[in-house]
């Protein structure tokens, strides 16, 4: 039986870890941009007197605020996590560790920008 998946003769390779390592950096950047997007969608819908206390309470608003830098963080532990495998068997690992720097640095970046 073929493997259609075309995993079976893939090597681990510099250029294999920097592609995962960026793919991985750049789905998790991606997911915490449109999430803090459509948070300050929805947060700004809720000003005057028409706000829906329902979907415009305390936890709602913490939980939109908070959860792009959340989102970034994790993406930053799992590089790191990624890190720690992959760091005595493949040459890349420094994309892994620039990739984790990167995630928590935008983590930090979003959480303080929040803060406002």
């Amino acid at each position: 039986m073929t493997d259609m998946s075309q995993h079976g003769h893939r090597s681990i390779d510099g250029d294999t870890g920097v592609r995962d390592a960026l793919r991985t950096g750049l789905g998790f950047a991606a997911a915490g941009l449109v999430f803090f997007v459509l948070a300050g969608l929805w947060l700004g819908t809720c000003t005057g007197a028409v706000a829906d206390p329902l979907a415009c309470g305390v936890p709602q608003r913490t939980a939109l605020t908070l959860g792009a830098p959340v989102i970034l963080a994790a993406g930053g532990v799992f590089s790191l996590a990624r890190l720690m495998r992959v760091r005595r068997d493949e040459f890349a690992w420094w994309a892994w560790l620039g990739a984790a720097w990167l995630l928590l640095a935008l983590a930090t970046l979003g959480l303080f920008g929040a803060a406002r």
